[in-house]
């Protein structure tokens, strides 16, 4: 009895009172840091709503939700890092109570299920699981600590049953994956010489609450590429409530070359858009910069609103120049809107995520490859079958609609492609750019011209560069022609009406290139937008194959050195040659997909210090057929 009691109370000192002990629980792993910190720990909805999307043996579409095992792996994991930990899922009654000495946040980028099943039989194939997320740490301050991306990749097999759609063992690798990362992240976390500092310098006494934890909701970080011109508005509560805000407003970081990178001594505006949503006159509001030196030096700390009577909306916007940085490196800019009178009734603060990099000069050339130096037919290669439309919209009638610098010379290289490495006539291929490239006319050349054009056994190739939205509520994406909106749905070209016409024709195969921008309406509310459904209707048929330059709601890098696009740019370099991995003369279309996925995911990241993960939709194998299919002919 005296040794039950005894275990009893060690137990109970383990574990404590409040629940929010990170002490190794029996079955876990012991080692760990224990930093004398406690912190919020706080998961963005990338992370708790993620889910692996395949197609199972009966041809079905499956996704494997992922969040629980994401949000259990992270919570042991980081909680062996610090003294106490908190895991705030964004979800009711999961606000942080604090106070903290510092926030750990985590959001989820890139998330893959490699696995090809042909048909139901009993069989084991193999599968990959890649996920790629970002871990941050926030200290009380509002300052970071500390970032870092981090890619983790598992194999494994799983067996299929003839008599059942299920696939078994892929739970296995799902979660070793998520240890796999989390493991990663804790790893990073406990030997960041930053925060061990933090934890050495922490005073006994010291209970501050986290910076951007004011009432509304704490800043987090965003799983998506910011800055971006598309705007973002947090939901207004009903005005009145207790704790309620009564402001709302909106937020754009805009910098002068819109790619997405804050070069040294490059313009940067920031616009704030601020309404009284409240029945009452609200006095004094004020716009406060805070976050990172880099960013918040350059700008004005606290921009002044002034009074707004009910229903009343103003702009205020602050600009300045980037100061000179000698490395790539992360800075964050966090935009709230205060009312100093009141203790109650903030709107929640917005955070943007921005890559800062030194500036470049404008007469630096890509020496190595030159992909406007258009390859030369090889003789005897012709496509008398194959059929090409390229794309491109870079400005747009409404000029509110941010424009894409070389999306119209994206396309016309790519037209040549086409004639000379793909081997199509040049009168079956059709051009079409900027101001020429209206709905009415994209219509005609999907569902008039084309038509005319193909044959059983045809090969069609679409190259589209410019901007898309996606319907916050369905998740559809939409194409921006020369005189739509992300406000004007009726004026966009669906993707799925494109889909839908190419299943139907009598070819082969259509290969759809999207260099795409991807964009939600300003109303959207961020938090609740659908991500984009990229699948095609005719899953069963499989004549549709999709390369993505981006898979969630993004901005796609332009590529300034190359003078395209980044995707296309690696798009024209792997079928000029440098994606002929087996060097049989060939560019197949699963050897172009590998060769962009790994260029422009390098290049993405030591440029400008953040992802952009093309992709393959529907995924392929490499026994596919599709894989091998030869999309271009280089000797």
């Amino acid at each position: 009895m005296a040794r039950l009691t005894w275990l009893l109370l060690l137990l109970a000192g383990l574990t404590g009172c409040s629940g929010m002990t990170s002490r190794p629980w029996f079955g876990s792993d012991p080692q760990g840091y224990w930093l004398p910190l406690r912190v919020n720990m706080k998961l963005d909805s990338s992370v708790t709503r993620a889910g692996l999307d395949y197609t199972n043996g009966c041809q079905e579409p499956v996704t494997v939700p992922i969040g629980g095992r994401l949000t259990t792996a992270f919570s042991r994991e980081i909680g062996t890092v610090f003294e106490k930990v908190q895991t705030d899922t964004g979800a009711a009654g999961s606000a942080p109570s604090g106070p903290f000495d510092g926030e750990v946040q985590i959001s989820l980028g890139l998330k893959e299920l490699e696995l090809y099943i042909p048909r139901r039989e009993t069989n084991s194939y193999d599968a990959t699981v890649i996920l790629g997320g970002t871990v941050a740490y926030v200290d009380s301050s509002g300052d970071v600590l500390f970032s870092k991306k981090l890619r983790t990749e598992v194999k494994g097999k799983v067996e299929t049953d003839r008599d059942q759609c299920a696939v078994r063992g892929l739970t296995d690798i799902a979660n070793e994956a998520a240890v796999k990362l989390a493991q990663g992240f804790k790893k990073n976390l406990g030997d960041s010489l930053k925060i061990r500092q933090a934890a050495r310098s922490r005073p006994e006494d010291s209970r501050k609450p986290l910076a951007g934890s004011r009432p509304g909701g704490a800043a987090v970080v965003s799983s998506g590429s910011v800055p971006t011109p598309a705007q973002s508005q947090a939901p207004p509560q009903a005005p009145g409530s207790a704790g309620s805000p009564v402001l709302s407003f909106r937020a754009m970081l805009k910098d002068e070359s819109l790619d997405q990178v804050l070069e040294g001594g490059e313009q940067v505006i920031v616009k704030v858009e601020v309404k009284n949503i409240s029945r009452e006159v609200v006095k004094g509001a004020v716009v406060d910069l805070s976050g990172s030196p880099s960013l918040v030096q350059m700008l004005a700390g606290q921009i002044p609103v002034g009074d707004l009577q009910p229903d009343e909306s103003k702009q205020v916007e602050a600009k300045g120049r980037v100061p000179p940085v000698s490395a790539v490196q992360q800075a964050e800019l966090i935009v709230s809107v205060l009312i100093p009178s009141a203790s109650a009734g903030q709107p929640s603060p917005k955070k943007f995520i921005a890559a800062l990099r030194p500036a470049k000069l404008q007469n630096v050339e890509v020496l190595s490859v030159d992909v406007d130096q258009v390859p030369q037919p090889v003789r005897g290669f012709e496509r008398r079958k194959a059929v090409g439309i390229a794309i491109g919209i870079g400005s747009f009638r409404n000029a509110d609609v941010p424009g894409v610098k070389y999306a119209a010379r994206d396309a016309k290289v790519m037209a040549d492609y086409f004639r000379t490495a793909g081997g199509i006539p040049a009168k079956q291929i059709k051009l079409i750019t900027d101001d020429h490239a209206l709905k009415q006319d994209l219509a005609e050349v999907f569902e008039d011209w084309l038509p005319q054009q193909v044959e059983p056994g045809s090969l069609v190739m679409i190259f589209f560069s410019g901007r898309a939205v996606v319907d916050p509520a369905t998740g559809s994406v939409m194409l921006l022609p020369y005189e739509s909106s992300p406000e004007a749905p009726a004026r966009s070209f669906s993707l799925r009406r494109l889909q839908t016409g190419l299943a139907r024709l009598p070819i082969q195969q259509a290969v759809l290139l999207l260099d795409v921008a991807l964009m939600t309406p300003s109303a959207a509310v961020q938090p609740h937008v659908k991500g984009p459904v990229w699948l095609p209707p005719d899953q069963a048929g499989g004549k549709v194959v999709q390369l993505l330059g981006v898979n969630k709601i993004q901005e796609a890098h332009r590529y300034d050195l190359g003078k395209h696009g980044l995707f296309t740019y690696y798009l024209l370099k792997g079928l000029a040659g440098a994606a002929d991995r087996d060097h049989n003369g060939f560019v197949a279309l699963g050897e172009l997909y590998n060769y962009a996925r790994a260029e422009v995911s390098k290049t993405a990241q030591a440029e400008y210090g953040n992802e952009q993960e093309p992709a393959c939709i529907p995924a392929l194998a490499p026994t596919s057929k599709a894989w091998h299919l030869p999309l271009a002919r280089i000797q």
